[in-house]
């Protein structure tokens, strides 16, 4: 790792890799299917919505003009003439002076009618009522196409579908949808001293973390198919065999957890001999220095600590990064908030860094604590923290009471 590349490098570098060895095809799936899936085409509203105007409300629709100079101790009366259900259609009656019809919320508005009052604003006697209020025109109706008209775009290719997006391309009468298909991604954790979690602990080993971070991160965004291939020695034959047989497997990336360093016991600078080429190996960033990348076969791997917490930076700063810049991902980009920052927090210059922080609202002020500044195996500073800030490489840090970008978990 003498030639360390910047953060930007390295997104860069990944996203153009991606775009060079994975071919996305395109399928189409039913809505209830397509929640966290990448949209493959723009798609458009194929008819207006609502169809006709509508009431927005349960009460009466009338004529404004009817009820010019209603107040509380003068009320206008109208007759009822009918009721009209959402689903009903209106008959070819348009209302006449004096009249009005009892709708509910959703139907259409009935001939000759321009607003609606709700049943609030009036008192009911047999089929009369009492309009105890003016009501000007255009009042609680939903206007033909007011929600969206048709051929407006209601989600574009790369976002990533969210229930709003359902929602609307189910009202617009969408039931299938074009999407990308996930992303096959294999992890797989590499380490003689790790045991898998509910195994008795012996002999100094450890419980394997990392892999489970990135595959519930993995999981959690959604446009992923994740396969987990449980644990290689530190052996390059045996992590070669793995590699062959995730290729083979027809998987897009292959996700490694430990093996990064550079002593002789670190197979990644060993099996890095037999790659296709090298994307980048180590990343001007803390936590997660080592973080690596090449071709093995024509597919991607993405080599990442084995500390946890320097795992899930690699994954969060670079690969979640890099997918967005390649596939233009609209929606998968972390939230974030801007909050005081309540200590100094201190930068080695040349380097990109990711602190965790606590986020308070204190009087509608947002204030944000940094947990630690180093400790890529702390597990306890992702629990007990809600966010992160990055410091750019060309940065000695922030000082205290600087209003910084935070990034949100969830």
């Amino acid at each position: 790792m003498k030639n360390l590349v910047s953060l930007s490098e390295a997104i860069n570098s990944l996203s153009r890799t991606l775009g060079e060895t994975i071919n996305l095809d395109v399928e189409s799936v039913k809505l209830t299917q397509a929640t966290g899936r990448i949209i493959a085409q723009d798609i458009y509203a194929l008819e207006d919505r609502p169809s006709r105007d509508s009431t927005a409300v349960d009460g009466y629709a009338v004529r404004s003009i009817d009820t010019l100079g209603a107040t509380q101790y003068n009320p206008v009366e109208l007759r009822v003439i009918g009721v009209l259900r959402p689903g009903q259609t209106p008959s070819d009656i348009c209302l006449e002076p004096g009249t009005s019809i009892r709708v509910h919320t959703g139907a259409l508005l009935p001939c000759g009618a321009d607003a609606v009052l709700m049943d609030e604003d009036v008192k009911s006697i047999g089929d009369k009522i009492y309009v105890y209020r003016q009501a000007p025109k255009g009042l609680n109706i939903v206007l033909r196409g007011e929600d969206f008209k048709k051929g407006d775009l209601l989600a574009s290719k790369g976002e990533v579908v969210k229930p709003a997006v359902v929602t609307a391309l189910a009202a617009s009468g969408l039931m299938d949808i074009f999407v990308y298909r996930r992303i096959r991604v294999s992890i797989v954790a590499i380490g003689d001293e790790l045991i898998e979690p509910g195994s008795r602990v012996v002999n100094g080993r450890v419980y394997n973390s990392s892999a489970y971070t990135i595959y519930s991160s993995l999981v959690k965004d959604g446009i992923f198919d994740v396969y987990y291939t449980g644990i290689i020695p530190d052996n390059v034959e045996a992590l070669r065999k793995v590699f062959d047989r995730e290729v083979e497997r027809g998987v897009d990336i292959i996700i490694t957890t430990g093996g990064t360093g550079v002593s002789e016991s670190d197979v990644i600078s060993r099996i890095i001999e037999q790659a296709d080429r090298v994307v980048f190996r180590g990343v001007k960033m803390r936590p997660g220095r080592p973080t690596t990348s090449f071709v093995y076969r024509g597919k991607i791997v993405l080599s990442l600590s084995g500390y946890p917490v320097a795992a899930w930076t690699g994954y969060e700063l670079i690969l979640r990064n890099a997918l967005i810049k390649w596939l233009g991902l609209k929606g998968f980009e972390r939230k974030y908030i801007y909050a005081v920052l309540d200590k100094r927090t201190p930068n080695n210059v040349g380097y990109t860094s990711l602190i965790r922080v606590i986020v308070r609202d204190e009087n509608g002020v947002f204030h944000a604590e940094p947990y630690m500044l180093r400790g890529s195996g702390v597990i306890s500073s992702l629990l007990k923290t809600n966010g992160y800030i990055v410091i750019p490489e060309e940065l000695e840090g922030y000082e205290k009471n600087d209003v910084v970008r935070v990034y949100l978990y969830d």
